[in-house]
């Protein structure tokens, strides 16, 4: 059957109207009980008020005046001048000018006191830490060390609500030694709801601190002593923070000791442990400090979203969203994402992800954060753009047992590590854990590679595309297999192959078998490309030597144990070939540059050889030439120049007039000339760390050369033989050659003092020796005769030395120079050096000496001839003959004048100065007779002065002679042949005549004046 059911409903509408009338009476009772019984009466409940709250708080309170008021159902209670009690002994309590409280019906359930609401206006609240942990609120105890600071907490705790308006905060941390914080205008609120406790403070702080403030928590939890097992989290709002001043009241910013900016904070707890945390941050001109007692990082700009929080291992987990974050090293981080777990403790470990993050401008931030204590990371100290990197670690991140890193990036850089090399602005990916790992690289922008232990300066790369793998092998060994690097830059392009085993208990340096190819490298170049291991004294020779040119089809081959590099001593082999061309070095300061060069470079192990197919210098031909460093690595390395050449003698002689040569032979080569070809052989041995001690060993041979020596030295002719020649000086053994007519043959030495020391024995032609020194002299002799000539020089020619017995040469010079070809007449001639001249002198026998000044072309400047007895001065220019005889017979030598055209050229004028007992002319003969031959334009002039004559003689153009004497007595007495030598035959005819004798005599009888012309 059915229910009933509109009767059911009627029944209950019935009761439910029954029931609400009822509470409706009962509640306008109660209203009615409070506004006319209770409010009327309220001051009589005030000491029970008091003994419930001082129940309730666990200390006594006191309350001055009790009132209230009714709006609608609900009471509201004013208390005036509340103490509550200091259990401290002479503490003061703590006092509340008013408090207004709504009570609660819980107050029934509970019979205790309760409340909706309890409002405190505008209170002054003191709160204090204390040295020993203790917190004080007035002077009250709350760290609920004693039951009654619990239970007044717990009381507050189990309220509705409680509102703190307009009140005055003052913060004062004495275990921390920190200043007193004052807030103002602050407002709290603390609300009991169905799902726990919400607590929210607002207040203002002093000028400077920030501009709002806002702190709000919620949790879940009733009892203090029971605070471990609450429940909640809370969020702090800050605006115009100056963290310079805020971190001297909240410890855990001593992390961030300076700073400006707003942020909000919120963590969360669970159990008495913080179990999360969340920031949301924009701040300004930052300055970190990672760690308590570590270094500052300025960070100038700093904003994104941070997570912290326990992981469910039970380490923790960090994640970082929208960074953007600058470092005085740059932006680090571009809107980044950056997650990280770890744990400590025996399952040590973590992982690691970024996004978008400059590890240059990281740096420093790096360096102080725990991964900045591996002692691997230090090293590296990584920069550059990270696009993408994700690291697992199990172990301390200080030494982990295991690892894996997998990243991408770009522009990325780290510092060399033993013998891992530095690098910096490459792009590429990255592989690696503990076992081994992979790095291919691809950068067409350009990347840097730094290798210290290798080599001297970084190295530019313009391109780089390079793949690299490694393994781990038990014990530390390391294999390292270099699949393919092809790098470019401004000098050359290169492609390396090859494998590395890193292996401690084999090699402290490594194993390797390494090939490299480079199609061609710019000669000047080179030294920037060789290790280390080549001395700094080899390579500062190479850069400054190496001028120009290429190097092309470079190999290198460098295989076997890194730690006996570079295999003086077997072990390995590190060989590099290439093919020269039009290389120029200098090989020694001041030494003339080798050009040209068109050969072989080869290093190999230790050594360095070039070898040259052909070259030139200072434009002569250079045939097959070797320059070689035996050791590059030596203290104390030697460069070896072994080479030769043919072509022009005379750029040979300008070979050593422009090189040092010169000074080490004492200035020989500096006057020498040379026509015709010969050929070189040069070996030098020049000491790098001293390039002015080098050692010369050289030889040239003269192929019938033409020399000229200047001094004075006659040209040497047809000169064929060997000249050798070093830092000391020359040397030399039969060296032939032509001159003067004849011929000789040439021996050379150095002596110890540096003396060198040239001996020519030869036969010469005695008209070809007056024609080079005396040319009007030359029809007058013939004959060759052997003569021994010696040249000394010192810096310069210190002296030359000519001696010759005149074997063999004939003269018809008038006596006392007439000559049979079997007669000797010992000759000595020397020349040596007169400032800008050479000063020739010259003794024939005991009857004549001279002495002639030369220039330098060997024509004479001035000379004196001294015959007989003769005597007198040398002249400031020309030639001067002094006689002095007892007889001359003067018709031969006024022929020969005659036939000189009258005399000496005006270019070396000539004088005579003669004095005899007897003068033989055609027969006839003067006594005491002095004659002063002097040059004219067209002939000479005499002053004549004898007993028989005085006046003057000239002979001028065409033979004519003229005579103006002032006396002359006849007739001239007849030679006796019996009484003097016999002259030679006079002439058969007279010349032309000018004769005026103004006293003539003819057997002491005067004739008067004569006048003569024929």
């Amino acid at each position: 059957m059915s229910l009933p059911v509109g009767a059911t409903l009627k029944r209950l509408a019935r009761t439910l109207a029954v029931a609400g009338g009822i509470l409706a009476g009962l509640l306008l009772l109660l209203w009615a009980w409070l506004a006319w019984y209770l409010l009327p009466n309220l001051g009589t409940y005030k000491p029970q008020l008091e003994q419930e709250l001082s129940a309730a708080l666990g200390h006594a309170v006191h309350i001055g005046s009790l009132t209230g008021s009714l709006q609608g159902p609900v009471l509201t209670l004013a208390l005036h001048q509340v103490e509550i009690d200091n259990p401290n002994p002479g503490g003061y309590p703590l006092q509340l000018a008013e408090l207004s409280a709504r009570p609660s019906w819980k107050s029934l359930l509970s019979w205790s006191p309760r409340f909706t609401r309890i409002t405190l206006t505008a209170p002054e609240l003191s709160l204090r830490r204390a040295r020993d942990g203790h917190l004080y609120l007035n002077g009250i105890v709350l760290d609920g060390s004693r039951s009654s600071d619990s239970q007044m907490l717990d009381w507050l705790l189990e309220q509705d609500e409680i509102r703190i308006e307009q009140a005055r905060l003052r913060w004062r941390d004495e275990a921390m030694g920190l200043a007193e914080l004052d807030l103002t205008q602050g407002n709290l609120s603390l609300v009991q709801g169905l799902f726990g406790h919400r607590l929210t403070l607002t207040a203002h702080a002093p000028e400077g601190w920030l501009d709002a403030f806002r702190f709000q928590m919620t949790w879940r939890g009733d009892r203090l002593e029971n605070w471990r097992t609450w429940r909640g989290k809370f969020a702090l709002d800050v605006g115009g923070a100056n963290l310079a001043d805020w971190r001297r009241t909240l410890a855990w910013l001593a992390h961030m000791p300076a700073g400006q900016g707003g942020a909000r904070v919120e963590a969360s707890f669970a159990d008495g442990q913080f179990t999360s945390g969340q920031a949301r941050f924009d701040l300004k001109n930052v300055v970190l400090r990672p760690e308590a007692a570590g270094p500052l990082v300025a960070v100038p700009n700093l904003s994104g979203e941070v997570e912290l929080k326990p992981g469910a291992d039970g380490g923790s987990e960090l994640l970082a969203r929208n960074l953007v974050a600058q470092t005085i090293d740059g932006k680090l981080f571009d809107r980044a994402e950056f997650r990280a777990r770890w744990r400590e403790g025996a399952k040590a470990g973590g992982s690691l992800s970024l996004s978008r993050a400059d590890l240059g401008a990281l740096r420093p931030l790096l360096r102080v954060l725990p991964l900045g204590k591996n002692a691997a990371w230090r090293a590296l100290d990584p920069d550059g753009f990270v696009e993408e990197v994700t690291a697992d670690w199990q172990g301390s991140l200080a030494a982990p047992a295991r690892y894996a890193v997998k990243g991408r990036f770009s522009g990325l850089g780290w510092q060399p590590v033993n013998l891992l090399p530095g690098i910096s602005g490459i792009t590429g990916e990255l592989d690696f854990s503990e076992r081994g790992g992979m790095l291919h690289l691809s950068d067409p922008d350009g990347a840097t590679l730094t290798m210290p232990s290798v080599f001297a300066r970084p190295i530019e790369v313009r391109k780089l595309d390079a793949a690299v793998r490694w393994t781990r092998q038990p014990k530390g060994v390391v294999d390292v297999e270099l699949e393919q690097v092809d790098l470019k830059n401004a000098d050359l392009e290169a492609r390396v192959q090859g494998r590395y085993r890193w292996a401690p208990d084999e090699s402290a340096a490594g194993l390797i078998d390494l090939t490299a190819s480079i199609p061609k490298v710019a000669a000047t170049a080179v030294p920037a490309y060789l290790p280390l291991v080549v001395g700094d004294d080899t390579r500062a020779w190479l850069a400054g030597a190496l001028k120009a040119g290429q190097a092309e089809n470079a190999r290198l081959k460098l295989s076997g144990n890194l730690d006996r590099f570079p295999f003086t001593d077997g072990g390995g082999e590190f060989l590099v070939t290439a093919a020269t061309r039009n290389v120029s070095l200098e090989y020694g300061e001041g030494w003339p540059w080798i050009t040209h060069i068109n050969g072989i470079l080869e290093f190999r192990n230790a050594g360095m050889l070039v070898k040259a197919t052909d070259a030139r210098s200072m434009n002569a031909a250079i045939g097959p030439t070797t320059v070689s460093i035996a050791d590059l690595g030596a203290d104390h390395p030697h460069l070896l120049v072994d080479g030769s050449a043919k072509g022009a003698s005379a750029d040979f002689v300008h070979f050593m007039q422009q090189s040092p040569l010169n000074a080490m032979l004492d200035g020989f080569p500096q006057g020498l000339k040379a026509q015709g070809n010969g050929q070189l052989a040069l070996r030098l041995d020049i000491p790098l760390t001293d390039v002015k001690t080098i050692t010369v060993a050289g030889q040239y041979t003269f192929l019938d050369n033409t020399l000229e020596l200047g001094h004075g030295i006659p040209a040497l002719q047809q000169v064929r033989g060997r000249l050798a020649f070093s830092e000391h000086g020359v040397s030399a053994r039969g060296i032939a050659f032509q001159a003067l007519g004849g011929y000789g043959r040439l021996d050379a030495d150095t002596r110890p003092s540096g003396l060198m020391r040239f001996v020519v024995n030869g036969r010469a032609d005695a008209r070809a020796a007056l024609a080079e020194y005396v040319p009007p002299l030359v029809p007058n002799v013939g004959g060759m005769t052997p003569f021994r000539l010696v040249i000394d020089v010192n810096r310069q020619l210190k002296s030359l030395q000519l001696d010759s017995t005149l074997h063999g040469v004939t003269s018809d010079l008038p006596v006392p120079f007439a000559k049979r070809a079997d007669a000797s007449w010992p000759l000595r001639l020397t020349i040596a050096p007169s400032g800008a001249q050479s000063r020739l002198t010259l003794r024939l026998g005991q009857e004549v000496r001279a002495q002639f000044y030369l220039k330098d072309s060997g024509a004479l400047a001035r000379g004196a001839v001294w015959v007989a007895q003769g005597r007198g001065n040398l002249p400031r220019q020309g030639l001067a003959i002094y006689v002095a005889s007892p007889f001359i017979d003067a018709a031969p030598w006024l022929a020969l004048l005659d036939r000189d055209g009258g005399g000496a050229t005006p270019d070396v004028p000539l004088t005579l100065n003669l004095q005899a007992d007897q003068v033989s002319i055609d027969g006839r003969l003067l006594h005491a007779v002095k004659v002063n031959l002097e040059p004219r334009s067209s002939g000479w002039s005499a002053r004549v002065d004898a007993r028989e004559l005085n006046g003057t003689v000239s002979l001028g153009e065409q033979g004519r002679v003229q005579m103006r004497l002032a006396n002359l007595s006849l007739p001239l007495a007849r030679q006796d042949e019996g009484d003097v030598p016999v002259a030679a035959n006079s002439n058969e005819s007279l010349p032309s005549l000018d004769v005026q004798i103004d006293r003539l005599t003819w057997k002491d009888r005067s004739m008067g004046k004569l006048t003569l012309m024929s």
